[in-house]
């Protein structure tokens, strides 16, 4: 598999992850990405693991790598 195919595909399962997140559809996630109403912010946690925070409608979603899997995980907070 190519590099370029790679990312694609690691950007595809993240926009699929905050559509999951966020109850939406997955092409109203990634056009919230593409206009800016959804903001994206790469952070590690206290622990050292890398993940993406999605801030979209007051909300806050945190999405992790997946461990054994390579689909990602993601936890929604409310934002404070």
């Amino acid at each position: 598999m190519s590099t370029e195919q790679e990312s694609y595909d690691e950007i595809n399962a993240l926009v699929g992850s905050l559509a999951k997140a966020f109850d939406l559809e997955g092409t109203v996630a990634a056009r919230a990405v593409e206009t800016g109403a959804m903001v994206l912010k790469l952070g590690v946690d206290a622990a050292g693991d890398r993940h993406v925070e999605a801030c979209f409608q007051g909300k806050v979603a945190v999405v992790y790598p997946g461990a054994a899997k390579p689909e990602m995980t993601a936890t929604t907070r409310h934002q404070l």
